[in-house]
C-alpha cells in the first residue's frame, strides 16, 4: 500500500497512548479474569475435597476447570495489562505463544464441556449402566485424548502457512496476523474452520441437554419409582446446575435446565462473527466476544458452588430465601410445587 509502512505483526502492538476506553476495557478483563481464576481454583478444591464429586462428573468438570483457569490466566497476566498500558515493541513471537497457550486451554475447556453434558445425559437415561459406561479408566482416556486433540489443533496454526493469530491490545481480541502487506484475506483459515466446527458441536450439545430435560420431566411426572432412587435428585441437580425456585415455577414446577451450554454457544457465535478479523467488526463487538468466554467460565464455576446444597452447606452459603414444597390435595407425597419464603 502506497504511503504506508508495513511491519509484520503490527496487529499485535499497542497504540502507545492508552485511551480511557483502553484502560476501562483492560480493567474489565482484569477483574473478570481474576474472578474466573479464583473461582476456578475454588472449584478444583471443592472437587478434590468433597466425595460426591469423586466420579466421572467431577473428573470431567475438573478437567474443564483446569482449561478455563489456564485460559483466564493468560487473560489476567497478558491481555489485561497490555490493553491497559498499550505498549509498542511487543515481540510478535510472544503474542503467538500466549495465544497458543490460551487457545490450548480454552479449546480443552470447550471440548470437555461436551463430555460434561454427555455425562448428564447418560446419568438420566441410563442410571444403571452409568458406572459401567463412565469407568475410571475410560474417563482418564477421554480426558487424555481431549488434551491431545487440542494440542494437535494448536499445531495446525503453525503447520499451515499464514494462519497465525495473537492478542491485539488495540482491538481487545485475538486477531489474525497478515504475513504479506498486499494480502487481501483478513482471517485465519484454520481458526475459521475450528471455530465453526466447535459452534456446530456445542449447538448439538444444547439439543442433547433439551432431550435430557424432557427425560427428567417424564420421569418426574410418570415414573413414580424414580422418586425413591437415592441419587436421582443429585443427577438432576448436576444437569440443572443453574436453577432457582422463583415464583414462576408454580406454573412450571419441573422446569429445570442448564444454561451453561447456552452461554457457550453465545460466546462461540460472537467468536465466529468476529472471526479474528481486524476490519470486519467493531472494537465493542471484539471486546464482547473476548469477555464472553471469561463470563462463561465465571458462570460455570459459580454453578458448582451455588447450586449444590452439599457445597453450600459445607461453606456456609445461604440464599436470602428458602424453598418449601406445598402438598397437592390429591397426592401430598408426590407434590412438586414450590414457593419462596423469606428466611427468618
Amino acid at each position: 500500500m502506497a504511503g504506508t509502512t508495513w511491519e509484520y505483526g503490527n496487529e499485535l502492538q499497542g497504540n502507545g497512548d492508552p485511551s480511557r476506553m483502553d484502560v476501562f476495557n483492560g480493567c474489565v478483563v482484569l477483574v473478570l479474569a481474576f474472578l474466573a481464576v479464583s473461582l476456578g481454583i475454588l472449584n478444583l478444591h471443592i472437587i478434590r475435597k468433597m466425595a460426591i464429586f469423586h466420579n466421572a462428573f467431577g473428573w470431567f468438570w475438573a478437567s474443564r476447570t483446569v482449561g478455563e483457569v489456564g485460559l483466564n490466566l493468560s487473560s489476567l497476566l497478558y491481555a489485561a495489562p497490555l490493553t491497559i498500558l498499550q505498549p509498542k515493541g511487543i515481540p510478535v513471537e510472544l503474542g503467538f505463544v500466549l495465544f497458543s497457550l490460551g487457545y490450548f486451554f480454552g479449546c480443552e475447556a470447550c471440548v470437555m464441556h461436551q463430555f460434561v453434558s454427555l455425562n448428564r445425559f447418560v446419568a438420566v437415561f441410563f442410571p444403571i449402566k452409568y458406572k459401567l459406561v463412565f469407568s475410571k479408566r475410560l474417563c482418564k482416556l477421554v480426558i487424555l485424548l481431549c488434551w491431545l486433540q487440542c494440542a494437535v489443533v494448536n499445531v495446525a496454526y503453525y503447520a499451515f502457512p499464514c494462519n497465525m493469530v495473537g492478542y491485539s491490545p488495540q482491538h481487545y481480541d485475538y486477531v489474525f496476523v497478515k504475513c504479506d502487506p498486499v494480502m487481501e484475506r483478513d482471517y485465519s483459515v484454520v481458526g475459521t474452520f475450528v471455530n465453526r466446527f466447535c459452534l456446530v458441536i456445542c449447538s448439538f450439545t444444547v439439543v442433547l441437554d433439551l432431550v435430557t430435560l424432557c427425560r427428567i420431566l417424564y420421569i418426574n411426572k410418570f415414573v413414580k419409582v424414580a422418586q425413591k432412587a437415592k441419587n436421582f435428585d443429585r443427577d438432576v441437580r448436576f444437569f440443572a446446575q443453574v436453577s432457582l425456585s422463583f415464583p414462576w415455577k408454580k406454573c412450571f414446577p419441573d422446569l429445570k435446565t442448564s444454561i451453561q451450554n447456552v452461554t457457550m454457544v453465545i460466546s462461540l457465535l460472537l467468536v465466529v462473527t468476529v472471526n479474528n478479523s481486524v476490519s470486519s467488526s467493531s472494537k465493542l463487538l471484539k471486546a464482547t466476544a473476548f469477555n464472553s468466554f471469561i463470563l462463561t467460565s465465571v458462570n460455570n464455576a459459580l454453578a458448582l458452588i451455588l447450586f449444590n446444597p452439599e457445597v453450600r452447606h459445607k461453606y456456609g452459603i445461604r440464599f436470602p430465601f428458602r424453598t418449601y414444597s406445598v402438598p397437592e390435595p390429591s397426592n401430598p407425597s408426590t407434590s412438586k410445587s414450590w414457593k419462596i419464603a423469606p428466611r427468618a
